[in-house]
């Protein structure tokens, strides 16, 4: 049966050679059948059913026009009724369209062929029996038959035949070949021909259709087509991100002209709710994905179904704008089966459905999700027709994401020898040795990311994710004004580029003031170091950047205890100078430190060098130190001293430091301390840290019998064991909790060994990169002067930057 007006034009075309042009009869009939030619039909079938009395001809005509009305039930019954006559050729063949539009197929056939056997000069006969074999689904022999037809009798009707056989048929390239080959030679077939506007419809050419005829002239499918054909051509990860907005921007200005026409008219209804879906597609691509989420939200509070696809853009828009809960329980629902098993997923989509788990914090799922992938994906995939074994890009993406999944869940050792084996495998992959730099930069080896930055910069300078990575980079390594060049070319190509966005927002947090503030308070205390009721306090402000390098800073401080000579207080004005270039930072200090009623001026010069990654020296001499003992201040003694240590750093895992410093107090101690630290990492999970901490402690002073606490030798030998557990995190945003506990034995000249215990819990809130805040409570006890004595003390620290 007959679907479309291609298809009742392309038989009316034929069926309207076969009506014969003599006299019908009286001038009344005549009028009748004028008429119906015309498209009035009703009166003659009226006529016809109200003298059933009719010669052959007259039912011929009643069967031709009760076909051309589109009742081919009536025909058929018409025909039954009267078969015992017998009909012109133009009947029969009205029968034989009435039994192929109701697909009786096989009488279809029997009528043209009995009809092209008995008058073998029509063609069109022929070409009904063609029409209906590919109707019934015969494509191959209705194919044949219609070239063997076209090649001994040439028509462009043959042409126009063979072009609906390949449209039914599903073979819509054939189909737009066939019709542009006829339309080379047949002036009847235009550019802005109904066949050809159809087949390009057919072959997802929407835009072709519009591009040769009124936009507002075609029908609401073709500027949907259109529109939608671009939308899908903005996600292709193939083109760069500015073609990507063009193409976007093209399909949102078609939907804004489609819903200015559309809104609120019945008639357009499905044209306007599917126009409504498909732009949110645009949007996503556009990385307008508020404005995509809201309309989502607006559909669905009016209780429409969204398709898959457009489920799909709405979960990536949530996971774009950083609401992963939202863009998980979408891509869970959609992509995961009853049993738990993935579908079938496009390498796309297998990216998205792992972020979304990942920044969920639910790594168990994104951990299946990979693993499947590794286990199930081979490295080398085979073409048809070639020998030649080509890389498989879905195994590369799987051991990427693994990558990734690996450092998420803290696991930077395995984070790196994975993107280091993919990136020396294949040397040509700046991608690859990109990501071999992030990892070396997240464990603190910024400069060997460089160099391994320098490395891929050979193969393609200019390319966006480089130049990312390299002013990251830059800025861990202090060269600001670097830093600052790469931010600014990638914001200037690529200004809507999220990963640009994030870059330029830790440039402009580089450009901000900066307040830090920490301090303590004693809660119960029964050593003589601190007092009881010991209390204290630094805050220090820095400006933003000054001539690239520098800032100044100013702050103020105070501590505060009670002793058993009364109480001690001093209070600090400071201001000074910091300078942070590439391997070196520096901070020179005047202060005025009050205590016991007068003010003294302070001096501190601080600083260290950096060699490489792993080695750092560092150095401070300070003129009425703030590490003198605030006891002894309160006895009117005072202290300056200088100190140096080495660190030496492997990576995130393990780090070991000395130092030496040296006080000189002004009633003519000199106090000489040595220390070794260090931090080994025991534990590593997704949202927990262990470490343990090492620390040997050897102090000397030369002078015996000071007001305030002063062995004359001591070692302290403590093993620290700290977690780190993840409370919550979304992004730039966390909360954590610190649980630490410490055993250790000190040993004191003249009083023998004592057991040194400590137990600490804190918590810690990061938010935005632009606020740190932490407090914790400590329990400690150890011995002094050979009694163990306790401190319970609270110390916070904060940091805002603004």
């Amino acid at each position: 049966m007959f679907h479309s007006k291609w298809k009742k034009k392309a038989l009316a075309t034929f069926l309207t050679l076969i009506v014969p042009t003599a006299a019908l009869g009286s001038e009344d009939y005549q009028q009748l059948i004028t008429q119906a030619r015309k498209g009035n039909t009703q009166p003659a079938l009226t006529w016809f059913s109200q003298h059933p009395d009719l010669d052959e001809n007259k039912l011929a005509d009643w069967l031709q026009i009760a076909s051309w009305s589109g009742q081919d039930k009536q025909v058929i019954e018409i025909y039954n009724r009267y078969q015992h006559k017998s009909l012109p050729l133009r009947g029969y063949a009205a029968v034989a369209k009435a039994y192929r539009n109701t697909q009786q197929w096989q009488h279809a056939l029997n009528l043209w062929h009995a009809l092209y056997e008995k008058d073998p000069v029509n063609k069109d006969y022929l070409r009904g029996e063609i029409l209906t074999l590919a109707d019934s689904g015969k494509y191959d022999v209705a194919l044949e038959k219609i070239k063997a037809l076209n090649q001994h009798a040439p028509d462009n009707k043959n042409i126009l035949i063979e072009a609906y056989i390949y449209k039914i048929s599903g073979r819509y390239e054939d189909e737009l070949l066939t019709i542009t080959r006829a339309m080379s030679f047949s002036s009847a077939l235009a550019p802005q021909s109904e066949q050809y506007l159809n087949a390009l419809q057919n072959n997802f050419l929407p835009e072709a259709v519009l591009s040769r005829t009124d936009e507002h002239s075609v029908s609401p499918t073709v500027r949907v087509d259109a529109a939608a054909k671009l939308v899908r051509l903005s996600a292709m990860p193939t083109r760069t991100e500015k073609e990507r907005y063009n193409i976007a921007d093209r399909a949102l200005a078609l939907y804004e002209g489609m819903f200015k026409e559309w809104k609120d008219k019945p008639e357009y209804a499905a044209s306007y709710q599917r126009a409504r879906t498909d732009r949110l597609g645009a949007l996503v691509s556009r990385e307008r994905n508020k404005e995509a989420i809201a309309e989502y939200q607006r559909m669905t509070d009016e209780g429409l179904t969204l398709p898959e696809y457009a489920r799909y853009w709405v979960a990536t828009a949530y996971l774009k704008d950083h609401q992963p809960k939202q863009a998980e329980a979408i891509m869970s629902a959609l992509f995961y089966q009853e049993d738990g098993e993935i579908n079938t997923l496009s390498m796309e989509e297998k990216a998205d459905l792992f972020y979304s788990h990942i920044e969920s914090e639910h790594f168990t799922p994104a951990q299946v999700l990979t693993e499947k992938m590794v286990r199930t994906t081979p490295a080398y995939r085979s073409m048809q027709g070639s020998p030649a074994q080509l890389p498989n890009d879905e195994w590369l993406q799987g051991y990427q994401l693994m990558s990734s999944l690996v450092r998420y869940g803290n696991d930077l050792p395995q984070a790196e020898k994975i993107t280091y084996d993919l990136a020396s495998k294949a040397p040509g992959n700046q991608g690859l040795r990109i990501d071999y730099a992030s990892v070396l930069l997240a464990r603190g080896l910024p400069r060997a990311a460089e160099d391994e930055l320098k490395k891929a910069e050979v193969i393609e300078p200019a390319n966006l994710t480089l130049e990312i990575e390299q002013a990251y980079t830059a800025m861990t390594l202090q060269e600001w004004n670097q830093a600052k060049l790469l931010t600014e070319d990638a914001v200037k190509r690529h200004p809507e580029n999220e990963a640009v966005k994030r870059l330029q927002r830790a440039n402009d947090i580089h450009q901000l003031s900066e307040l830090r503030i920490g301090g303590s308070v004693g809660l119960d205390s029964e050593g003589p170091d601190s007092g009881k009721h010991d209390t204290s306090l630094s805050s220090v402000i820095y400006s933003p950047p000054l001539a690239t390098n520098y800032r100044a800073f100013a702050g103020y401080g105070f501590s505060h205890s009670r002793f058993s000579e009364g109480k001690g207080n001093v209070r600090d004005w400071l201001g000074g100078v910091e300078w942070r270039s590439r391997d070196n930072w520096m901070e020179a200090e005047l202060s005025g430190r009050n205590f016991n009623h007068k003010t003294k001026t302070g001096a501190r010069v601080s600083g260290w060098h950096d060699f490489n990654d792993h080695w750092r020296i560092g150095y401070e001499g300070e003129r009425l130190s703030r590490r003198t003992p605030l006891r002894a201040m309160k006895n009117d003694i005072t202290a300056n001293s200088g100190l140096i240590n080495v660190r030496w750093y492997q990576n995130e895992r393990r780090e070991y430091g000395s130092s030496f410093s040296y006080l000189d107090f002004s009633d003519g101690n000199h106090r000489y301390e040595y220390s070794l630290e260090g931090k080994e990492r025991i534990w590593t999970a997704p949202s927990l840290l262990v470490d343990v901490q090492p620390a040997l402690y050897y102090g000397r002073n030369t002078k015996a019998d000071t007001p305030y606490f002063n062995p004359e030798e001591s070692f302290d030998i403590v093993g620290t064991v700290q977690a780190n557990h993840l409370i919550w995190r979304n992004y730039d945003k966390s909360w954590t909790q610190e649980i630490s506990g410490s055993v250790g034995n000190a040993w004191q000249k003249n009083y023998g060994n004592g057991m040194i215990s400590q137990l600490s819990y804190g918590q810690r809130i990061s938010w935005n990169d632009v606020a740190d805040v932490g407090a914790t409570l400590r329990w400690e006890k150890r011995p002094y002067d050979g009694e163990r004595e306790h401190n319970v003390t609270v110390e916070f620290d904060m940091t805002f930057k603004f």
